[in-house]
């Protein structure tokens, strides 16, 4: 067979110039001899005219489309063949079926070109075929195209010969009408094997080439066919039961707004308010309404609108469809179709009730004959999430190609479905029968129970978005009133917030959106951070949430659209022309086209926008590799090692040629190529780890500055938005230039333990031992108390709030008797100096203190002693939440000094961990001679001071200088530091920890 070139119901019929315009060069008459159908002859004549004077040089035809047929006389002016057979057509059709409506050359630019292997048309799976009237003129369409040269030049022409088929447009539901053929299709395999098996009681029906892979019967009685074949794959035999029925129709009359009044035979069970009570939603939709209204205001109505606007209308078989209605000729007879006024309903339901009953778009259309089997069954046989039953309708461009769009959209992915919908935690938003699930809970949490099998899994499909029950009246236009199924104000988002007054878009905010909860500068997750956000999150950008560095919560001015996301994809944005009539209604291929910006901005374009979001993306992506880079080089010279991912070791810096940075399975990643030249496998960056001599690994991002982890997610933010900075471009633009300037501030090499209170914290209230607040702070020691050699030790306390709204803050001592609370508040954006804070808090001693405020803070304490000389004192920092080491990692305190009556040195452990924590410590001599190991308990919270180590446990009051090496045995977030005191003024120094 021939790929097609063009849809048949968009060929052009090129033969005469256009009155007013300038003649062609050639023009060419086509005359068609015979009648195509199964199996006849059939030629066409051209006659060429050449109206520049030039002279004919050649004839050639050739076929572009359809069912491959041998052509005779193909340098002639008359080619002829013979049409193939029904099986070659059939095969033909479910090609086409499986094909996109339009070529790469046919779509607009701004629809991508679909995959080689369409994932939007027909299935691989055992079937009841769905034959929308798009594909099957299609199908039947032998497409020829005839070259002719002249002297001056070559031109083409393209003749159609429509073959008619004797299938008909089906929903592929497993309720179908008596007396029109059912397509039955089975995935690719060696063999096939049909079988009907069962059929009702009088039936004559079998089926046709029921060895090839698609068969077909035409049932002939009411009544169950079962159909069996073996699936060679699964190894089992699969069984399709089909029930055929007869058309009925429900309208029995109409109400005070004209609306129609349903059968009480119906609403006896749907009944109104209960889950059944669908007749009062669809009795005000447009489905209701269409052939209603059509009789009274529409001139060229007629009964090739019937097929659609109606129940059951075929001609060519008796199954109690409208045109077997009582009267229906008379019907026909009497105008009422085709000559409007205003009456003509109400004439219509007195004079032709049998036919008033079946007008309009009815239960019947979508879930086959009332008249059925299936009726009682209900389930499966009558209804399916798949579009094809829309297609049946909404499948006949280019005044009805909705469907035709919506294949060529990201909804219509059945790969994407497949691979994601048996995930309770991946069908919401990759699948129909997700979503839908999700809807009945009211979108709590962000997963639903899996009641599907793999076969019936379907995209996002019209039905989705849609209630076919209550759809609205209009479509398009600044009248519309057409309905889906979220409107105005969004459920909570998985992202972690809700956006109101957002129209028709609040149903696309469902799913596009960053699905991470909420990741800003006061919701930073050290547990979890390389995470990357969901692919989509445009709702985010949209409205300026969920980026770090930057103010959030100001929606730009694209979310003050009425209908958002609606606005610009669906109703600025035309559908492709081809497949839409005059380019009306709204677009469902969602792909919105830059040309629309110029709607509302003249001064600015969206590739204007986008070139320089482009700029600053590539100096981002390169600013975050480089500090990975320096990173790892930073833990590399502290004698530990990088593992990527298990897949290489680095023990150098130089072992790495180049470094990537990309997402992966909802990460941040890198894929590194080392110096030989191997590129290795994309790692996630939770996956690549500092492995120290001893002791446990650690994520590189977790010893890493939080700037790099923050400015990585702020790259994937804009990354896979894909709107490249178009749907806010002033937050991006602003998230992107913060970015920049936190990595170009941080020191070079910043790769050990991140700065105690580096943009306030993560805000998740990570690091609280009694803190229930976001934002957790440790400062090591604090006190009012005597010491050693006379000295009266004192606190000081500095909080600085990095927010503009006042502080809460509540302060926590950990002495070794008990636990002491007070409160304090830090106004906005100052700070504030808490002097002698033990004494504050009328407390005698000294302790660990936990901070705990609703705003990010720095911190910072000064402890010194109180003496009438006064001394410097030694600055400790306010440690965010849980920094701290964990078990296995190592600490060494070096710089320590031991002589009695000059200088004495001390070190304190802290544990800001809910758990005991196991601390071994060595001591050294300057030399790096071991002098004594031995181990610290530290309750929960707690800290413990070691006074003088030197001298009480390895026995050298004047040793002079010494180190000390700290492993956490056991417990988490532990802080450790010494001081070195100068015994003759009490003055002390402190010495933080190196890693």
């Amino acid at each position: 067979m021939v790929k097609r070139v063009v849809p048949l119901l968009l060929v052009a019929f090129l033969a005469w110039p256009l009155w007013g315009q300038a003649q062609n060069p050639v023009t060419v008459a086509f005359e068609v001899t015979g009648t195509p159908g199964f199996g006849a002859a059939v030629s066409v004549k051209a006659t060429v005219t050449i109206n520049d004077g030039s002279s004919l040089q050649g004839l050639a035809w050739s076929q572009t489309g359809g069912v491959q047929v041998t052509l005779a006389g193909a340098n002639t002016d008359t080619v002829s063949f013979t049409v193939p057979g029904r099986a070659e057509f059939r095969q033909h059709l479910i090609e086409v079926l499986k094909e996109p409506a339009l070529t790469a050359a046919q779509l607009p630019p701004n629809v991508p070109v679909p995959e080689e292997h369409f994932p939007g048309g027909l299935q691989d799976r055992f079937q009841v075929v769905a034959v929308n009237p798009h594909a099957l003129a299609d199908a039947g369409a032998i497409v020829l195209k005839l070259t002719v040269t002249t002297t001056s030049g070559t031109y083409s022409f393209t003749k159609s010969a429509a073959v008619p088929l004797p299938w008909k447009w089906t929903t592929g539901i497993r309720n179908v009408p008596v007396g029109l053929p059912v397509l039955l299709y089975a995935p690719e395999q060696a063999t096939y094997d049909w079988n009907l098996v069962l059929k009702p009681v009088g039936s004559n029906a079998s089926l046709t080439d029921p060895t090839a892979q698609t068969t077909e019967f035409i049932p002939d009685v009411p009544g169950t066919y079962r159909v069996t074949i073996t699936d060679l794959a699964g190894n089992k035999v699969r069984t399709l039961e089909i029930i055929a029925g007869l058309w009925r129709g429900v309208i029995t009359g109409q109400d005070a707004n004209e609306r129609p009044i349903p059968d009480t035979a119906c609403t006896g069970c749907h009944i109104s308010g209960t889950p059944l009570g669908q007749f009062a939603q669809w009795k005000e939709s447009g489905h209701a309404e269409i052939f209603t209204s059509n009789v009274k205001t529409n001139d060229h109505y007629g009964v090739n609108c019937l097929s659609c606007h109606t129940v059951g209308y075929d001609t060519s078989v008796n199954n109690g469809g409208i045109d077997d209605a009582d009267k229906w000729q008379d019907f026909l007879n009497s105008g009422l179709l085709t000559h409007t006024g205003p009456n003509n309903w109400t004439q219509i339901l007195a004079q032709f009730p049998e036919v008033a009953k079946r007008a309009n778009i009815q239960c019947e259309n979508c879930h086959g004959p009332q008249n059925s089997e299936a009726h009682a069954r209900g389930g499966s046989y009558r209804t399916s999430l798949s579009s094809d039953v829309c297609a049946y309708c909404h499948g006949e461009p280019p005044r009805h190609g909705r469907f035709q769009q919506w294949q060529l959209s990201g909804h219509a992915n059945y790969e994407l479905a497949g691979e994601e919908g048996m995930s309770g935690s991946c069908a919401p938003c990759h699948t129909g029968n997700g979503f839908l699930a999700w809807a009945k809970n009211n979108f709590q949490g962000s997963s639903v129970q899996v009641t599907w099998t793999a076969e019936e899994v379907h995209p996002q499909t019209c039905q989705t978005c849609h209630d076919p029950h209550d759809v609205g009246t209009t479509s398009g236009g600044p009248t519309t009133n057409a309905k889906v199924r979220v409107m105005g104000e969004t459920p909570t988002l998985v992202a972690g917030f809700k956006v109101t007054n957002a129209g028709s878009g609040a149903l696309c905010m469902v799913c596009h959106n960053g699905r991470r909860g909420l990741r800003d500068d006061a919701h930073y997750n050290l547990a979890d951070v390389a995470r990357a956000p969901h692919q989509g999150p445009q709702t985010d950008i949209l409205v300026g949430r969920n980026m770090y560095f930057v103010e959030v919560g100001t929606p730009g001015y694209h979310s003050m659209l009425p209908d958002t996301c609606v606005d610009c994809h669906m109703e600025k944005t035309p559908p492709p022309d081809i497949i839409s009539y005059n380019r009306g209604g709204t677009n469902h291929t969602f792909y919105a086209s830059k040309t629309i910006c110029s709607n509302c901005h003249t001064a600015v374009t969206a590739e204007a926008v986008q070139s320089k979001v482009a700029a600053k993306m590539e100096e981002l992506r390169a600013a975050v590799e480089g500090k990975l880079l320096e990173a790892m080089a930073a833990q590399l010279s502290l004698g530990k090692k990088i593992d990527i991912g298990g897949l290489a070791t680095i023990n150098s810096i130089g072992q790495i040629k180049h470094l990537e940075l990309t997402e992966s399975h909802g990460r941040q990643a890198i894929q590194v190529t080392l110096a030989d030249n191997t590129v290795l496998d994309v790692v996630t960056l939770n996956s690549v780890k500092v492995v120290p001599p001893t002791g446990s690994a650690v994520e590189i991002l977790r010893v890493a500055d939080p700037a790099v982890a923050k400015a990585g997610w702020n790259y994937f933010m804009v990354e896979l938005d894909r709107s490249h900075g178009v749907h806010n471009p002033s937050f991006v633009m602003r998230a992107l230039d913060l970015s920049l300037l936190a990595l170009k501030t941080l020191p070079p090499g910043a790769g050990s333990l991140p700065s105690g209170a580096q943009g306030g914290g993560p805000g998740n209230g990570a690091g609280a031992v009694s803190c229930t607040t976001p934002f957790v702070y440790w400062v090591e020691v604090a006190a009012h108390a005597a010491g050693e050699a006379g000295s009266q030790w004192r606190t000081d306390l500095v909080a600085r709030n990095l927010s503009s709204n006042d502080a809460s803050v509540k302060f926590y001592l950990y002495t070794d008797e008990n636990k002491h609370e007070a409160t304090a508040t830090v106004p906005a954006a100052s700070q504030k100096v808490f002097e002698d804070v033990v004494a504050l808090m009328n407390i005698q001693g000294k302790g660990s203190l936990e901070v705990c405020s609703d705003r990010p803070l720095f911190v910072v304490s000064r402890t010194y002693t109180d003496t009438g000389e006064g001394t410097f004192g030694q600055f400790l920092d306010g440690h965010i939440g849980d920094y701290g080491l964990g078990a296995g990692m190592t600490a060494e305190l070096i710089g320590l000094r031991q002589e009695e009556g000059k200088f004495r040195s001390n070190l304190q452990f802290t544990n800001g961990g809910t758990t005991p924590a196991e601390i071994e410590v060595t001591l050294y001599n300057n030399s790096g001679q071991a002098l004594t190991t031995y181990t610290v308990t530290v309750p929960a919270g707690k800290v413990v001071q070691d006074l003088q180590p030197f001298k009480n446990r390895a026995n050298q009051p004047n040793l002079g200088w010494g180190f000390a090496g700290v492993t956490v045995k056991q417990g988490s977030n532990v802080r450790v530091s010494g001081s070195v005191v100068d015994s003759r003024t009490n003055d002390p120094t402190t010495i933080p920890p190196k890693r």
